[in-house]
Order: C-alpha cells, then structure tokens, then sequence
C-alpha cells in the first residue's frame, strides 16, 4: 500500500501549473529506441528472439505434450507432505485455516496502520487493486493452479479457496477495528500462530513456554501502560508509602516495575496451569514432518529464530566489552567457516551427546536448530554490514539528545542499517529456503527427498525423472521469486538507494 499526494491544479499564485509532458511512446517507437537503434543491436535481438522462440516451442511441447506427469500426479500427496500419518490431515487442515487468519490479521493490521499514518500527515491512500495484488503474487498463485491441476477430486480446490477466503475475510475484518487495538491485533496473530503450531505439534513437554513468552511480553507492556502506574501511584500511595507522602517519579518507576514483575510471574503460572489441566495432548511426532510441509515449515523457523540471533550476534561483535566481542566473532567465523553439509551431519550424529537428555531431540529439531545456527552467523555479517554504513553523526546527534545507548541503537542506528541491507538480507533469506535441499543427505524427508521416493517405486523407477525434477523447481522457483518481487517492493516503500 503505498501514499500519494494528488498534484496540484494551480500554483500558489493562482496561476496555472505546469505539468510536465506526455511521455508515453508507442510501442514502435521504443522497439526502434531500445532494440533496433544500431545494427548490433538489431542482431543481437534477432537472435535472442529466435532462441526465445525455439526454447518457448520445446518447453511448452515438453510440459503440454509429451512430459510424463502421470508420476506427480499419483504422487501429488507424497510431495505436498511426505510421510505424514494420512489419518492425521485434518491437523494440516486445521493448522492452514489458523495460519490464514493469523496472516489476515497481521496483513489487515499493517494496511490499518498504513492508513491511520495516511489520514495523519493528509495524504491519499492508495489501496491496491484485486489487479495489483495478481501482479505481485502471480508466481504463488501460478503454483497453486498448477498443483491443483493435478489433483484428482474437488476437494483440493474447495479447501484451497476456502482459506484464501477466510484469510481475506479476517483482513477485510481487521481494517475496521478501532486505531487503540492495533497492538492486540498483533497479540491475537503470534496467538493464532502458536496455537497453529501445536495442533500438529501437540501441547506436550515444553510447549507451554511459547505461550507463556508471548502472554509474558503482552503482560509486561500492560503492566508498563502510562495510565495504569499513574492509578497505582495515586491509589496505593498511602499503603505503602504512608499517610501524608507525596508521590514521586522514583516511586512511579518502582510501582511500574512491580507491577510488571508481578504481572510477569502471575502470567506465567497461569498458563502453567492451563496446560497443566489440558495435559499432554495427542501429536504427530516431528519426524514424520515431511516434504514441501516440512520444507516451507523448516525454512521460515530458521527464518524468524535466525533474524534476532543475528541482530545480536551483529551488535555483539561492535561491543566495546572484549568478552562479549571475542565471544560473538568466534561464533561466526566458526559457523561460518564450516560447510552446511558437515554441519547437518554433526546434528544427526552428535547433537544429543552434547545435550545429553534423557529424550533425544527428533531430527527434525536437530536439523532445524543447525540450520537456524548456521544461517545466523551468515545474516550476522550483513546486519554488521548495515551498521558499518550508518555515519559515526548520527550516533553523536542522538547521544546529544540524551538518548542512552541502548535507544540510540534501536531508533536510530539499527532502522538506518537494516534498510540499507534489505537487498542482501531477503537474498540471505532465498539462499537459506533453497539450502533445505540438502536435508536430504541426512535423510529427512523434504521436498527434494519425496521426490526421490518417487522413483523408488517400481512403476517410476527409470520413468518421469526431468517431470519430477521440474515440478520440483518449479515450487522452489514461485516462492524465491515472491520474496525477490517483495524485496524489491519493499526497497522502493523505502526509498533505498534513492533518499
């Protein structure tokens, strides 16, 4: 979404404006400007038309005509979720509607946003069209038709349409709700999502921690509000600060942190409690998380756990403190230093010894935590990149304001930097969701694995191999393009580059 100022009829004088020219070309005429302006030129298009036309005639032979799909199609189940218990699919089911909603929220909170700071400075919100939504998510869309091609019953389709709809509808929903629910809109969608999480995960051992992180952190900033330590300053003063005392500032920063401490605990406990009466409740284990499920699963938690890892480790390494600094170069240049591969091998094999826990850790969590150490230490180096690039003024400017170091890094130095990297960053991000292939030399089944079960069927063994392999690219291609196209969306929001 993005705001426009509508340009002005008149000039401040009254006087007519003049805007600038009709720049548009006719299609001609930019052929002859860009693509036929000199001999070489011409020639050049000639022939990379020709190979155009000639790769486009083979390849829409091979897809429509003489490819042979029939092993994707049977198999369509074993690439979307592997080995996953087929009598367990209503968890998947369940857990993409609540991803839907979650999404719907977090996306209808942000378009909110957007308008409420639009109305605020007095410019015209430009909502995107259903057409330029279809420009920017064309590819996944283009990927949801294609799988859908190959289902065999209706029922794909209807739950695919059915959770566009419902994220749709709870976007639609959250753009309507009052400016001051804005940050529970944001509470509700982290709810949605580890509330999705468990319904395939089950809410047994230590799940209870997640939900007590974020109930925690949305207690804290409660307890923290302006208006509620003023109501405790002014009616708790005398119980315990005594007849007669006045309130100070010391004693509203104590009442502040009291009461967040205590409503910390208290939040805690009762969640405790909560899964204490539900008990341990049934799952599917992490093992059987298999094909692009796992793989699109696998990629985006190392994608969220890693960033502020990174964050630190990238802020850690320009700490004055030698501890600190040797500490946090020592983690990247080792994880850094070491090949992926061997580094999966070491979470298949020696995870556990270094653990040492009575239940060993799946491999799909083994696989998980590596991938998340090893992708850090690389997004590390770009954050540090970003903060190497803010000039040393800017730091002064918001020391001269009073700010302490701590606000100075998260208002100042670290927007600056992360805007400057968005480029490297999303590529980081890309690179991390196509290194999931390699899961498969430690035998956990993803996307590329169930594509080799595939043909360890006797009917596909030597049969549909370049189908299967297309397919393949072809998903990992759709989504690397998305987050590409949001990337470069992003940085022109952004100005990057440019201011």
């Amino acid at each position: 979404m993005t705001a426009t100022v509508p340009p002005p009829e008149t000039s401040p004088q009254g006087e007519p404006s003049r805007l600038p020219p009709d720049l548009r070309v006719s299609p001609s005429t930019w052929l002859r400007k860009n693509l036929f302006n000199t001999w070489y030129n011409s020639l050049i298009t000639v022939i990379a038309a020709v190979v155009g036309a000639i790769l486009l005639y083979y390849g829409g032979r091979f897809i429509f005509f003489t490819g042979q799909w029939e092993a994707v199609r049977k198999n369509l189940t074993l690439l979307m979720m592997g080995v996953f218990p087929r009598n367990e699919q209503w968890r998947l089911v369940a857990q993409m509607y609540i991803v839907a909603s979650a999404l719907g929220l977090a996306w209808g909170t942000v378009t909110a946003i957007s308008q409420d700071r639009a109305e605020d400075t007095g410019v015209v919100a430009q909502r995107p069209t259903p057409l330029d939504l279809l420009r920017r998510y064309w590819s996944i869309l283009l990927l949801l038709a294609v799988i859908l091609v190959f289902t065999r019953t209706i029922w794909p389709t209807l739950f695919t349409l059915s959770t566009i709809a419902i994220g749709l509808a709870v976007r639609a929903g959250a753009m309507r709700l009052p400016r001051s629910s804005r940050r529970l809109c944001w509470y509700a969608a982290a709810f949605m999502a580890i509330v999705s999480f468990q319904v395939v995960s089950g809410a047994n051992g230590n799940a209870w921690w997640w939900m007590s992180a974020l109930f925690a952190l949305a207690a804290f900033q409660l307890a923290g509000a302006r208006d509620l330590t003023r109501y405790l300053g002014t009616t708790m003063a005398w119980p315990i600060f005594g007849r007669g005392r006045l309130v100070t500032a010391g004693d509203l920063l104590w009442l502040k942190r009291a009461a967040q401490i205590v409503a910390v605990v208290a939040t805690v406990v009762a969640v405790r409690v909560v899964y204490w009466l539900i008990g341990d409740t049934s799952s599917v284990s992490w093992d059987d998380w298999s094909g692009l499920y796992l793989t699109l699963v696998a990629s985006g938690a190392a994608i969220i756990l890693s960033f502020p890892l990174a964050l630190l480790l990238a802020v850690g390494r320009r700490s004055s403190l030698p501890a600190i600094r040797w500490l946090c170069v020592g983690y990247i240049e080792i994880f850094r230093g070491v090949p992926f591969i061997a580094l999966l091998f070491i979470a298949k094999i020696f995870i556990d010894f270094f653990l040492n826990v009575d239940t060993p850790l799946s491999l799909t969590t083994r696989t998980i935590i590596v991938f998340t150490i090893f992708s850090s230490a690389y997004l590390a180096e770009v954050v540090r990149g970003g903060l190497q690039a803010v000039p040393k003024g800017q730091i002064e400017a918001g020391q001269a304001v009073g700010l302490q170091p701590p606000g100075v890094m998260r208002l100042i130095v670290l927007p600056q930097a992360l805007r400057a990297v968005i480029p490297a960053m999303v590529g980081q991000f890309i690179s991390l969701y196509k290194d999931s292939t390699l899961f498969a030399f430690i035998s956990v089944v993803e996307f590329y694995r169930a594509r080799e079960l595939i043909h360890s069927q006797q009917e596909f063994t030597t049969t549909a191999i370049a189908e299967t392999l297309v397919f393949v690219a072809f998903a990992y291609w759709a989504i690397s393009y998305t987050m590409s196209k949001e990337s470069q969306r992003l940085e022109r929001h952004l100005g990057v580059g440019e201011r």
